[in-house]
């Protein structure tokens, strides 16, 4: 008789990387380097020969949005995946 390789009773494990505390660390961070492009963005247009290298702030800026939106979505797809299960039990 083969063992199951997938029991019931666990818990599927999530990487550390991957945990809700992580992942609000992470959104900080990526706020934080957001403000500070933005700032970048400012600065470069301060002076007409900075201008050709708006692009690099402005790329942070992108990135670390679209990271930061990417993170809270997650998050609040587990929050309501926790609401649904709570509703379950009770």
């Amino acid at each position: 008789m083969r063992l199951q390789q997938n029991p019931l009773f666990r818990k599927e494990i999530a990487p550390w990387y991957d945990s809700d505390t992580s992942c609000f660390i992470m959104i900080g961070f990526l706020l934080v380097i957001f403000l500070f492009s933005i700032t970048g963005i400012f600065e470069a247009y301060e002076k007409i020969e900075h201008h050709k290298h708006v692009w690099v702030p402005g790329s942070l800026a992108i990135l670390s949005g679209i990271t930061t939106v990417s993170m809270s979505i997650r998050l609040i797809k587990r929050y309501r995946q926790r609401q649904d299960k709570e509703r379950d039990v009770l």
